[in-house]
């Protein structure tokens, strides 16, 4: 039978006495025919808040052994689960805790003890021996019970005293030193063993609970003190920043000294074993479900910083280091290790590369130490957002004994800098408003603000503006932006010596964050639209007035402070002058797409000109198009999408003819395109845009009958130069209207044409001027590029407005990717466009990977 002595133990169906057979084998040394299990006894094996990873059973096995007279035995294990505890569960499978933990138990541990034994230091051990595990019915390690050779855990609340915290420095330290030692001998750790507890896998769990965490720390922390407040006020606009640099921080370095860490060092995972006398004889370290490679600095930081006595902490700091180092350094010289041994000094650098971690841990773990028992104590409940979590994290918040120490590390860490997040030379708050769904970026503050506010109008006491107020939020909604974060800043002035009250509206645009930056390939994008807002478009703008014409081509460029972490373009709002985007699912009609092939026009003349001119581009500006090696890896980017579109096509009636053709070519499309975007020395060439599209595009419109009569571009991160077709298959194949796409095709390369040749002359081009035939020729042979912006472009442009917009949702093949890809590719918008524009590219010949090269000889 099984028993269970508490009620509030539920017993799983596979805890039989069948099961523990195995166990007991290994743990008597018998096989199996030589005893019998008779009876099991379970019960909880740790205190509610004294485990949250897993669910922890004391097993009582009563065993009688065959062919004795003796009486049953009892032997008592400790059987650890896999939890079902829908959040705990899904974190638990996320970070591989269970695959780690056997690994760790059945191949790490024996072959670390292995060393010191081997090597004579035979009372040298690291943890229980593991009896069984198993992955059916659910992850289950059995390990033998410590508490039958009278090991204790410590009490978490009190913290450790110096005698047991030097005794758990020397086990980390033997510990650490035979896992380099073993990595020297057998290689590299598994891959298993590349990541800790953040990883890039954990970003969507760690979103889906961001907001909710930091608005409940900054309120708890604005009760605690004045301090407090100001950290709390540094801290507010942290977001995801925040993980992203805890994954930065916990990564090895390759250049410098890495062990396996124990990964989850607080007290409750550390075992102490008495003498009579009440000292400490032995110590064994349990738990080993996140061990990973990386810096030494990662346990020790851990450690020090939650299990220690609150008096200790920081005023032993120095020497627990040093007393680390020092069992360190003898155990690696112990076990014959010949690397290089890291010197005290770098190790106290390392911790303090490490002390974000630390001061993560004092928020995450120390409040758990120092808590009181609770009944209700669970990992789930630690992340519940409603009113359960709120109430139990407030028991953990407002210990009275946590707040206390908090108040000490928080001046602790301030001083050492960590509240510079992003190491940009500040730990101040950032003292403007933002829209409470806007994550703001660390470096969007007060002092951001005022140096472009300073650069607009002068410090002279006659021009100097005051900063009132600052404003924050989104520029774009979802699906209007993939490759930039928009922020749109209004700011309030104050001009004293005209006594005039201003507003300045500015549109800040920097690389996205988090996963999103993962899937911008192209590193220079910053660099050449920086290079067109700073450089070429002021001098565009000039050759037209030094013709008596004025023309806009973009957005003015307001050049932000150095020191920044990221490149950031700051412009003008043009939203503020009237302009703002067409409507993107819609298309533009005849008389936008006038407007816009005749902005087009205008900047094409204006940089042959300026290049005529003896003006020299950069190679960024010239080369681009031919990496074929970033061709490669865009193909392969894109992939994934490409599969979902023609899956979709292939249910369509009307595409079933032409889709293996299609999807010939598009899977390959980028690498095709370096041979379609080759650069004719003896054409006609321009500096393109790159990505001219309706959504980089702002429109005006007359203030008396409401047509448009003027646009300005945006966007400048892909801009080329070659053939001026670039920019026009681009536009017209995702931009104009369906009805007008095909139909008015040659229409609009005569118009764009006209207005060509219009500017060239103005401008005095001084070469032959590009003739209508010439355009139509180029057009043909680079029509290949309009399949890329068919399959590729289009669908983000007739797609329905959605949540889930995203350049990671249209690739990744989670759910909220196929709900995004469904959106993008099986609309109807886009079908309907497809049924004219299958047609028309196999007529065109485009459905062949040769049809990509581009002639050169006209």
């Amino acid at each position: 039978m099984t028993s269970s002595a508490s009620a509030a133990v539920s017993v799983p169906e596979w805890m039989t006495k069948e099961y523990f057979v195995d166990a007991i084998a290994v743990k008597l040394g018998k096989p199996a025919t030589d005893f019998t299990i008779t009876d099991l006894d379970v019960r909880r094996a740790t205190e509610a808040g004294d485990n949250y990873a897993s669910i922890l059973y004391r097993v009582r096995v009563s065993v009688r052994l065959h062919n004795t007279d003796g009486a049953p035995m009892d032997i008592s294990l400790i059987v650890k689960a896999l939890p079902k505890l829908s959040l705990t569960d899904e974190m638990v499978k996320l970070m591989n805790l269970f695959p780690k933990e056997i690994a760790m138990y059945t191949d790490v541990l024996p072959r670390l003890e292995q060393l010191y034994h081997q090597a004579g230091r035979t009372s040298v051990h690291f943890g229980p021996r593991c009896l069984k595990h198993s992955t059916e019915p659910t992850d289950v390690i059995v390990l033998e019970d410590l508490r039958e050779r009278q090991f204790t855990m410590a009490n978490r609340r009190q913290g450790l005293d110096m005698e047991h915290t030097r005794l758990v420095l020397r086990r980390m330290a033997q510990f650490h030193a035979a896992s380099v030692v073993l990595e020297d001998l057998r290689g590299p750790y598994r891959e298993l063993f590349r990541e800790g507890m953040f990883t890039e896998k954990g970003r969507a769990m760690s979103e889906q609970f961001q907001k909710g965490q930091a608005d409940f720390f900054q309120k708890i922390m604005r009760c605690w003190s004045e301090k407090a407040q100001h950290c709390a006020s540094v801290m507010q606009h942290w977001g995801m920043d925040l993980f992203d640099s805890l994954i930065r921080v916990t990564r090895a370095n390759r250049k410098g000294f890495n062990v396996l860490n124990h990964g989850d060092m607080w007290c409750n995972n550390i075992l102490f074993q008495y003498n009579e006398d009440g000292t400490v004889n032995d110590i064994l370290l349990i738990d080993y479900q996140l061990s990973f490679w990386a810096s030494p600095a990662i346990d020790l930081i851990y450690f020090m910083f939650t299990s220690v006595n609150g008096d200790f902490k920081l005023s032993q700091l120095n020497y627990m280091v040093q007393y680390y180092h020092e069992h360190l350094v003898d155990s690696l010289k112990f076990l014959g290790y010949t690397g290089t041994v890291p010197l005290l000094k770098e190790l106290h650098s390392d911790i303090i590369s490490h002390h974000l971690f630390g001061y993560m841990i004092c928020f995450s773990i120390l409040p758990i130490c120092l808590m009181e028992k609770t009944d209700d104590a669970s990992m789930d409940l630690m992340l519940d957002q409603g009113a359960a979590g709120e109430s139990f994290k407030l028991k953990m918040y407002t210990n009275p004994v946590y707040v206390r120490q908090m108040e000490q590390l928080m001046e602790y860490f301030f001083d050492m800098g960590v509240h510079d997040l992003l190491q940009i030379g500040t730990q101040r708050p950032a003292r403007i408003d933002c829209d409470p769904s806007l994550e703001l970026p660390l470096w969007l503050d007060r002092e951001f603000v005022e140096h472009i506010v300073d650069a607009k109008f002068g410090t002279a006491p006659e021009d100097k503006r005051t900063v009132r107020s600052v404003y924050t939020k989104n520029a774009a909604k979802k699906g209007d932006s993939y490759a930039a974060a928009l922020y749109s800043v209004k700011v309030e002035l104050l001009w004293k010596d005209a006594g005039v009250e201003e507003t300045l509206s500015l549109i800040v645009k920097a690389p996205p964050k988090g996963i999103a930056a993962s899937y911008s390939l192209d590193k220079e994008m910053y660099v050449r639209e920086l290079y067109l807002y700073e450089h070429l478009i002021p001098a565009f703008e000039a050759l037209y007035r030094s013709k008596g014409v004025s023309v806009k081509l973009g957005p003015r460029y307001y050049k932000p402070r150095v020191g920044l972490p990221v490149q950031v373009i700051v412009l003008e709002d043009l939203t503020i002058s009237g302009y703002r985007m067409a409507n993107r699912q819609d298309c533009l009609d005849q008389a936008h797409l006038e407007v816009a092939l005749n902005h087009l026009a205008q900047f094409h003349a204006a940089s042959a000109v300026y290049s005529e001119t003896g003006k020299t581009l950069p190679a960024i500006l010239t080369a681009s198009s031919a990496d074929r090696q970033m061709a490669a890896k865009t193909d392969h980017m894109f992939a994934p999408s490409l599969d979902s579109l023609f899956g979709y096509m292939r249910e369509w009636d009307f595409a079933g003819d032409f889709v293996d053709d299609l999807e010939t070519v598009a899977k390959q499309i980028y690498q095709l395109l370096v041979d379609t975007w080759t650069l004719n020395p003896d054409g006609f060439n321009v500096l393109n845009h790159g990505d001219a599209w309706l959504n980089n595009m702002l429109f005006a419109y007359n203030d008396y009958d409401g047509s448009v009569d003027r646009m300005a571009l945006i966007d400048f991160q892909f801009p080329s130069w070659g053939s001026p077709v670039f920019d026009l298959i681009h536009f017209l194949f995702s931009s104009a209207r369906a009805d007008l796409k095909l139909s008015k095709q040659a229409y609009f390369l005569r118009y764009y044409q006209e207005r060509l040749v219009h500017n060239l002359v103005l401008l005095g081009y001084g070469k032959p001027l590009p003739t209508l035939r010439q355009l139509h020729l180029d057009f043909n042979d680079r029509l290949t590029a309009a399949i890329k912006t068919v399959v590729i472009d289009l669908p983000y442009v007739l797609v329905d407005d959605t949540d889930d917009a995203s350049q990671e949702a249209a690739i990744v093949q989670t759910e909220v990717g196929q709900r995004f890809q469904k959106l993008l590719f099986d609309n109807e918008r886009y079908k309907e466009q497809l049924k004219d524009l299958l047609p028309y590219f196999r007529s065109r010949g485009l459905l062949t990977p040769l049809a990509a090269n581009s002639k050169q000889d006209k």
